[in-house]
């Protein structure tokens, strides 16, 4: 016969009912009695929430939509997932269904045997009923406090390709939806995932029901870092180390930056970066990092419009660039002012998705004679614009391997450059950010819905463009002469 609740216990479970913080600390804690794990340390203590785990509580009550990105063996799984799904179970007082998605099904049963695994061990749990006990793969407890009503709570689990519609459960857990880095994904199928979530997924609770999302970042592109613009989603990432100067970490209770940097060493950079730091596995190879590429952005620049006048009254030289392509590989044009002291800053670009060859053709000379063009470099490697009628303002340029490494390391070095050189200011774009940073460390890069790393190629054209055309006399740095915004940038900033 069941041990019937003691008043005290009564208390818990009705306060554990109303708040998810109280719930981890003084109810789901009690799935692990009996167990202890090696902490910062080094020494074994009980289970115990870290700041990190009860600032998530909080938000994951607070916003029934929620997107975290968290790393490895961080609990993100542990809080967002098994402890919410159980929560949901104990505090519902009516029928309540889950879905907890994952890349595979068997990924997917497998988060579901462990979350009735918690349920099982855990003494509030003692007068539920499991209808499905030789079950792993699905929940079904009739949920029972002894206070005289119950209640049926179901969780199953599917991988995320085998979601479909029709189903409305009153909450869905999407758990490393996206693979992970030993096992990365292709751009086809991040945007079938992807789609998967945005047109199946997000339809399937109500729009007060709970859906949250966790997981490790594949790319900028990928589902985790869309939602990040998505108005009806709280955002947040928490990388392993919040600040590498002051050794300050998010977790320091198990993972200190001692730790931290020995798991680096064992597991090798690249692989740090993406699963503690939770830079997407695309970027990790990138030839140029997102973070990097940002820096050089400015989002006061003013991307100038063909139907308007182009103000360039102190005449400064203008470069372009153009990779050419179509369809799966659309052509990009990217269009900067020198300044003075060599910077570049971007005035124009454009992605010339669906155009045929003599439209673009068409548009290239119009961009050319809007801006007063100096020099246009585009690659004729495939010779697609040759003999088209282009301006003779557009020079054609043959990609061999040994030129493709010369123009990425001249755009490298305006991206890192010192303050006494010649750097390059860009245009806030996101699509064309992407694509810039597409391009992996080999040169090649892979394709997706936004391009094939286009806007690297045409940027990189434009630099070689500039720096082989005539030059300004040298009148120093403007930025140290007239602050970061040297008032020769006004004309080319927002109003």
């Amino acid at each position: 016969m069941t041990r019937p609740f003691s008043p005290e216990e009564r208390q818990v479970i009705k306060r554990a009912q109303k708040d998810l913080l109280f719930f981890l600390e003084q109810v789901f804690s009690r799935s692990f009695d009996g167990e202890t794990f090696r902490m910062a340390d080094g020494k074994k203590h009980p289970f115990a929430l870290g700041q990190l785990h009860r600032n998530w509580a909080r938000l994951v009550q607070k916003h029934n939509r929620l997107c975290v990105m968290a790393p490895r063996m961080h609990l993100k799984s542990t809080i967002l997932n098994h402890a919410f799904a159980f929560w949901q179970l104990f505090k519902a007082d009516g029928n309540v269904d889950g879905i907890i998605f994952s890349f595979t099904d068997q990924l997917a049963r497998e988060h579901v045997a462990l979350l009735k695994r918690l349920i099982v061990a855990n003494p509030f749990c003692r007068a539920w009923v499991d209808r499905k006990p030789r079950s792993e793969g699905m929940i079904s407890f009739v949920v029972d406090f002894g206070q005289g009503r119950t209640w049926l709570g179901e969780v199953r689990g599917s991988g995320i390709m085998s979601a479909s519609r029709g189903r409305h459960p009153k909450f869905v857990i999407c758990d490393d939806v996206l693979s992970d880095f030993a096992n990365p994904l292709d751009p086809t199928q991040l945007i079938k995932i992807d789609n998967l979530f945005r047109q199946v997924v997000m339809s399937m609770p109500e729009p007060n029901d709970p859906l949250i999302v966790v997981g490790t970042p594949q790319s900028y592109e990928d589902t985790l870092y869309g939602l990040r613009d998505d108005p009806t989603f709280y955002w947040a990432r928490y990388p392993a180390i919040i600040d590498e100067e002051s050794q300050l970490t998010i977790w320091p209770e198990k993972f200190d930056f001692r730790r931290l940097e020995r798991q680096r060493k064992a597991i090798k950079d690249r692989a740090f970066r993406v699963e503690y730091l939770l830079t997407p596995v695309a970027a990790a190879a990138a030839f140029l990092s997102r973070e990097d590429v940002e820096r050089c952005a400015d989002p006061d620049l003013k991307r100038w419009s063909l139907q308007e006048p182009f103000a360039n009254p102190a005449r400064y030289p203008v470069y372009a660039g153009m990779d050419v392509g179509k369809s799966l590989h659309p052509s990009h044009i990217a269009v900067f002012v020198q300044m003075p002291d060599g910077t570049l800053m971007q005035v124009f670009e454009a992605f010339l998705d669906d155009l045929d060859y003599r439209r673009q053709v068409n548009f290239v000379n119009r961009v050319i004679a809007h801006f007063d063009v100096h020099r246009l470099y585009y690659d004729s490697t495939r010779a697609e614009l040759d003999d088209r009628g282009l301006s003779a303002r557009a020079h054609g340029f043959k990609f061999t391997k040994s030129k493709k490494v010369d123009l990425a390391l001249h755009l490298e070095r305006r991206i890192f450059a010192e303050a006494d050189e010649p750097t390059i200011i860009l245009l806030k774009h996101d699509r064309m950010i992407g694509q810039l940073c597409a391009v992996r460390k080999d040169l090649s890069s892979p394709e997706s819905r936004d391009g094939h790393g286009d806007s690297f190629w045409s940027i990189a054209l434009a630099v070689h463009a500039a720096e082989e055309g005539p030059s300004f006399v040298d009148l120093g740095n403007v930025n140290d002469l007239f602050s970061r915004r040297p008032r020769q940038w006004s004309p080319f900033l927002r109003e």
